[in-house]
């Protein structure tokens, strides 16, 4: 067995070698060198902060990208501070250890009750002493923040010229903010929603990556670029994973990086005269309710009552995830919505309608 590994270890390594890549290009990993694309999205980003506005809100599902875009723009934009937050803090109080934190202010002058920020009222005046440029909260997965940690990030940017908060979460963010935080939601400036890359976005992203490991950035053939976008959408973590399963491929078969990796799949798939599946795309509760619409167009409460709710809390917890999955749905275009009176309705698109009615 261990001589098995041995082997097959060694000949990942001597296929890697010989394309002259340090690694795997298609890693799951955040790079803000490596991030394309979304340009609409960042002009608006940028041109939010020059104009002096305080919140801006990223939405978009997992993968889509907006964590690298927060690292893109502390990369990019060296004219502000920014304080990244991987996740919400737990309650309000948490932002005094934060910018205590921030502002190095000793354990002695705590304890001795001399430090200058005490409470939460104490963090604008703090920002209009200490901070010389304009700092960029960013708080990452924002849709998991408790309500009152959200109101008081409203509130220190109310108080103060010196910050400004930019929110990425999952599309659901958006209901939160318009269930529980109306207050909140009228000051967004700005709202960005990433969805997919377009056909030479995603050819772009296979290059960067690939270059940045050491190759020449063309090892993918037009055709397989074809290949990786038709089966992704142009979405960004699946391209990366369709990719790393190509170049696994291609190691273990020992092809070259062309067609011949997938060309039996696809020859297959014409035989059938079926559509491109989308086992490996959807999980099982997104190909449930995409079943559930093959037959009529649904709303997420027309689809909740066709559920077991018994895992949600409430009909509205489950109706709020269903919204969720939808908007993924919606931006990998595998389903389409039109409004009707206050609710979205949603439809199979025209391209897997075909597929469903077959199955």
């Amino acid at each position: 067995m261990a001589k098995e590994i041995s082997s097959k270890v060694e000949n990942i390594r001597a296929w890697l070698d010989n394309k002259g890549w340090s690694q795997n290009p298609f890693t799951f990993s955040i790079n803000p060198s490596l991030f394309v694309g979304y340009k609409k999205q960042t002009e608006t980003l940028l041109t939010m902060l020059e104009e002096g506005h305080k919140l801006c809100i990223i939405l978009g599902p997992t993968g889509s990208g907006k964590t690298t875009i927060l690292k893109w723009l502390m990369k990019e934009e060296q004219k502000y501070d920014y304080l990244y937050l991987p996740k919400p803090p737990s309650k309000p109080e948490d932002f005094v250890d934060i910018f205590g934190e921030r502002f190095k202010i000793s354990w002695i002058s705590r304890f001795f009750g001399t430090q200058n920020i005490k409470t939460l009222y104490d963090i604008p005046a703090l920002l209009d002493k200490k901070q010389e440029k304009k700092l960029i909260i960013l708080l990452d997965e924002a849709q998991e923040a408790d309500i009152e940690v959200l109101e008081w990030l409203r509130v220190l940017s109310d108080q103060t010229d010196k910050l400004a908060i930019i929110l990425t979460g999952l599309p659901v963010l958006e209901d939160v903010l318009k269930d529980k935080l109306e207050s909140l939601r009228k000051r967004v400036a700005a709202r960005m929603e990433l969805v997919s890359l377009t056909k030479e976005d995603t050819r772009e992203l296979i290059k960067k990556r690939i270059i940045d490991v050491g190759g020449k950035g063309d090892e993918f053939p037009i055709e397989v670029i074809d290949y990786v976008y038709q089966n992704t959408a142009g979405f960004p973590r699946e391209v990366i994973r369709v990719c790393n399963d190509l170049v696994n491929k291609a190691i273990e078969t020992n092809k070259p990086m062309d067609s011949t990796l997938f060309e039996k799949e696809i020859t297959q798939k014409t035989e059938k005269e079926e559509e491109p599946t989308l086992e490996l795309a959807v999980t099982g509760m997104q190909r449930q309710i995409l079943e559930m619409m093959s037959t009529q167009p649904l709303s997420p409460g027309q689809i909740a009552d066709n559920l077991d709710l018994t895992k949600y809390k409430t009909r509205q917890h489950a109706v709020r995830s269903i919204n969720n999955i939808l908007k993924d749905l919606l931006a990998r275009n595998f389903v389409e919505r039109t409004k009707q009176d206050k609710t979205y309705i949603y439809n199979l698109a025209p391209r897997l309608k075909t597929m469903f009615v077959k199955a």
